[in-house]
């Protein structure tokens, strides 16, 4: 039998841990297992495939081989299972002398080298002090390295070097903490302050984009990198995970996606003038904490998001039921003060009318209402309403009036909203835009745990075996807001909410300098005192030696962080944290609402439709010019070519008329009408029911054209009576009266055998 035989040896672990595997090619049928051994903790398995035969040896070495396994194995346990291999060959009389036998080797580089000694743990006091006690106190160099823990021949060995008169003060003792560094500390720091900086304002680097960094910071600054990352044109694997160790503050993290609006709105300025607007009115008001309060809307819906569960390990997917794909949406407005107190919450349900026994289910004291659009999302008129509510509770008076904080939202800025809050002794200061994740108080420390609570008891509602195949709806909504509201809504949740966004009491410094950094990337100020201020430096030491300590390239030139270009000009103007209430806003509001009734009437009156042809814009020019010319003026012969008279009205020998006028026109004519529209225009045949002379106009009973071959012109009237008055401009030619069917149901069939009509190049509808 002369089959091939491989034979490889592999490390697991670094506990001396082996195994050995041999494919044998062919059948085996007949013999016994090729590995006999008395080794520790072995194990042995056979497996048989279709034309060859995998013999596998897993055991534990006494002794850890000095040098890689490759073709020559020093271990005995090794030596051992070599000899019972050549023996069981020499019992079976297979025939190998053809065949080579290699032993191969499959050590993994370990990243986190261990060490396995205390061999050169010393520290650099006690060689020092070890090398003057022998040289300047004549002590023996045995007995002093036994006393300070020193290898007597590292030891002896220093003390030849001090003797001729070589430097040690300098010398580094001992095994180096740190094996083939191909960056420094200092430029680690570097990349680490690049990271940091680049995550701050929300333009991370991911693992790639790292590693390609690094090649191309260790590239410009000329520093020696392996092969691999000159072939891959990047940092290695292995590389990163080093540094992640060296650095333990940087981790993989999943990024929370944030709009440009919000990172552009939110910065100094604008917090600022929040700031501000709030000072002015505490110290105008007196405002005291029980006076202060913050409202806002979030929506709960019939299908949860599911808690954690405990389920087996190693299962691809753990699902968890739900009532339905999509959900009803329920919008919870919240309200709460400065002194950890709370309204009763006011909800709007998708129902044009509620249910008494929603109320009855709810915290005490909470409103329920819906909306005629029955939308659940909250409106100008939900507003108002909730605003009654909120007073009814709030019961502010023209000597102790309450500060409203709340947002931008249209539903919020209404002339209404407004006029009621003056009446009522109510004031409202606005949010900045895009700000309210950082200076709302509700959205800081309240709805969060609001919406785990309310998850949870839909999850507890769900695997309730009396719901079992029961769909959630907004009837168990009450429910679930009842048990989840008074967990939420606690005292701590609501002054903690007040105290982390500086409102009460009033910080300006309360948020962090770092969370501005965002900013930074638009054309907003860049903060002026933010601890990590961007900087781009100038690279004008690139083209010093890298010996030097100035020639280090910084990160930043090699990839500059992000930076938008300059804003263009608008009219727009921009929003920002205001004082509702004041009168100025009043008056713009007031304007803006008459603004919008104007249009709103120009759009509902009907258009005049314009000319399609160029003798009425001409005409209109003319008279447009006819305050700075001559108005005895006469035409000669020489403008005739002026005149539009290849316009006006054209009988043809058909009896139809291009351009006809209104006295030209009778009742019971058929025309040829043009639609404009902003984007097309359309062409409709209509009967002329009444022709107004004095407005120009006519109207008409339209036709619709039936679906027949090409070149076919068949219409008739539809069953929904199609009516207009156009304009006489936007007639394009009165028709020659048409012919229809002989027979009952060809009766109302029209056929117009119209020139016009047959070299129209548009079609007609």
């Amino acid at each position: 039998m002369d089959s091939p035989i491989a034979i490889s040896v592999m490390k697991d672990n670094p506990e001396h841990r082996y195994e050995l595997s041999m494919v044998a090619h062919g059948t085996t049928r007949g013999y016994p297992n090729l590995f006999n051994t008395d080794m520790k903790d072995s194990q042995i398995s056979k497996v048989n495939h279709a034309n060859k035969t995998i013999f596998k040896l897993s055991f534990e070495s006494s002794q850890h081989p000095q040098e890689p396994l490759q073709d020559t194995i020093r271990c005995s346990a090794i030596t051992e299972l070599t000899y019972n291999l050549w023996h069981c060959q020499q019992e079976h009389r297979l025939d190998f002398t053809s065949q080579k036998i290699e032993l191969v080797s499959t050590l993994k580089t370990m990243r986190v080298y261990k060490r396995k000694t205390e061999r050169g743990l010393f520290s650099r006091e006690a060689m020092l002090e070890g090398v003057r006690l022998v040289l300047d106190q004549g002590q023996k160099i045995k007995p002093t390295a036994r006393e300070l823990g020193l290898n007597y021949k590292t030891l002896g060995r220093h003390v030849a070097l001090k003797r001729n008169s070589i430097n040690i003060d300098n010398k580094q003792f001992g095994y180096s903490k740190v094996h083939k560094r191909i960056l420094n500390d200092e430029q680690e720091q570097m990349l680490a302050d690049y990271l940091i900086q680049a995550s701050r304002i929300y333009y991370g680097l991911t693992k790639i984009e790292f590693r390609t960094l690094t090649f191309e910071f260790a590239k410009i600054n000329n520093i020696p990198t392996p092969t691999s990352w000159k072939k891959n044109q990047m940092a290695s694997k292995d590389w990163v995970y080093q540094f992640f160790n060296r650095h333990p503050e940087f981790s993989l993290r999943t990024p929370e996606p944030t709009s440009l609006a919000r990172m552009t709105s939110f910065n100094k300025h604008n917090v600022g003038l929040f700031y501000d607007n709030l000072e002015e009115l505490i110290q105008k008001y007196q405002f005291t904490p029980d006076r202060i309060y913050n409202c806002d809307e979030t929506g709960v819906t019939t299908v949860q998001k599911p808690t954690k569960m405990i389920a087996e390990k190693g299962v691809k997917r753990v699902g968890t039921a739900v009532s339905q794909e999509k959900g009803c949406l329920v919008t919870v407005c919240g309200t709460i003060n400065a002194m950890g107190g709370f309204i009763p919450p006011f909800c709007i349900f998708p129902r044009v009318n509620t249910q008494p026994l929603w109320e009855e289910v709810l915290p005490i004291g909470s409103k329920a209402e819906g909306h005629a659009k029955a939308s659940g999302w909250m409106t100008g008129d939900n507003f108002l309403n909730y605003l009654k509510h909120f007073h009814k509770y709030a019961r502010p008076s023209k000597e102790l009036p309450v500060l409203l904080l709340l947002d931008n939202h249209a539903s919020h800025v209404s002339l209404a909203v407004i006029n009621y809050c003056k009446e009522n002794d109510i004031v409202l200061l606005s949010f900045p835009p895009h700000c309210s994740h950082e200076l709302q108080p509700l959205d800081k420390t309240v709805y969060g745990p609001l919406k785990t609570f309310f998850n949870a008891a839909a999850d507890k509602w769900m695997r309730n075996p009396s719901n079992a195949g029961k769909v959630m709806t907004i009837h168990n909504i009450p429910i679930l807001i009842a048990e989840a509201f008074p967990k939420a809504f606690t005292p701590t949740n609501i002054i903690a909410g007040f105290e982390s966004t500086g409102i009460q009491p009033l910080n300006r410094e309360r948020i962090p300098e770092h969370r501005y950094l965002p900013s930074y990337v638009s054309d907003r100020p860049e903060p002026a005192e933010s601890a990590m201020e961007p900087q781009q430096p100038e690279p004008s030491c690139s083209t010093h030696t890298p010996d030097e300590s100035t020639a280090i390239i910084s990160p930043h030139v090699i990839r500059p962080f992000a930076k938008a270009a300059p804003r263009s000009k608008t009219s727009k103007k921009k929003v920002t944290s205001q004082v509702l209430t004041l009168t100025p806003v009043k008056r713009l509001l007031e304007e803006s609402a008459a603004a919008k009734s104007k249009n709103k009437a120009e759009k509902s009156q009907p258009r005049c439709k314009k000319s399609i042809f160029p003798v009425n814009t001409q005409h209109h020019e003319s008279e447009s010019d006819s305050e700075t010319s001559d108005p005895n003026m006469e035409l000669d012969d020489s403008d005739s070519d002026l005149l539009p008279s290849d316009l006006e009205p054209q009988e043809r020998e058909d009896g139809e008329i291009e351009n006809p006028t209104a006295q030209q026109l009778d009742e019971g004519d058929y025309v040829l009408v043009k639609f404009d529209s902003k984007k097309i225009s359309k062409y409709y045949i209509g009967k002329v029911e009444r022709v107004e002379s004095a407005d120009n106009t006519v109207d008409c009973m339209f036709l619709k054209r039936k679906p027949t071959k090409e070149g076919q012109f068949l219409f008739a009237f539809p069953e929904h009576l199609d009516a207009s008055e156009v304009s006489v401009e936007d007639i394009l030619c009165k028709l020659a009266p048409p012919t229809s069917g002989g027979t009952m149901r060809t009766g109302d069939i029209f056929t117009f055998q119209s020139s016009f009509i047959n070299s129209f190049q548009f079609p007609i509808m």
